[in-house]
């Protein structure tokens, strides 16, 4: 292989990668379905930085939508549903995550002394709360609450109550991730990062 075809092979490698880089979202998701229809979904989504543009985590909540029938022992099972037509999603940059950590970290009882995060659009306001609470079971309530500005209806609000180990869990990826979140995903290992020497 001649170094003009092993050139082109290496650029298609690296476009590659990139190209997974960019479309590779994994979410991370929790399906909270009871038999009363009143349960809720929760997923978290990481967009690292990535040039001029912030990171984010999109998070999206959806009501359940029908509950489960049937048994899987007569292959009749239907599994709950949820509302993912009608989800609400927020998008949670660095300084809205560093909020929500000193919640689950348990330096706060809730965001904002109970204000929670305040998010204005063109057409809507969103209030995004997160409040460590021990009734009915110990653990987070994280709940989002979105208002039409031209609209008198009742806000569309949704709440997923997070036990304990989840909690726990949410807390830690939410804190990882705000390296990738600030700085993107490093290109070279950091080992191999040589800090510039200061001049004088």
């Amino acid at each position: 292989m001649n170094n003009e075809t092993s050139n082109q092979s290496e650029m298609q490698n690296n476009s590659h990668e990139e190209q997974i880089t960019r479309t590779y979202r994994p979410r991370l998701s929790f399906y909270h379905a009871n038999n009363k229809g009143s349960g809720s979904a929760a997923q978290f989504e990481l967009v690292p930085a990535c040039g001029d543009r912030d990171g984010v985590i999109y998070l999206t909540l959806a009501q359940q939508k029908s509950v489960a029938t049937g048994s899987v022992e007569q292959g009749n099972r239907q599994y709950a549903t949820f509302d993912w037509q009608n989800r609400v999603t927020v998008k949670l940059n660095f300084s809205d995550i560093c909020q929500m950590l000193q919640v689950f970290r348990g330096a706060a009882t809730t965001i904002a002394e109970g204000k929670g995060l305040y998010h204005s659009s063109h057409n809507t306001t969103t209030i995004i709360n997160l409040t460590r609470q021990a009734d009915p079971y110990p653990g987070l309530a994280l709940e989002v609450s979105r208002r039409n500005k031209s609209e008198s209806e009742a806000p569309n609000r949704v709440r997923i109550m997070l036990n304990s180990a989840e909690a726990f869990g949410v807390g830690a990826v939410l804190e990882q991730s705000l390296g990738v979140i600030a700085f993107g995903i490093p290109k070279e290992p950091f080992s191999e990062f040589t800090p510039p020497r200061p001049e004088g």
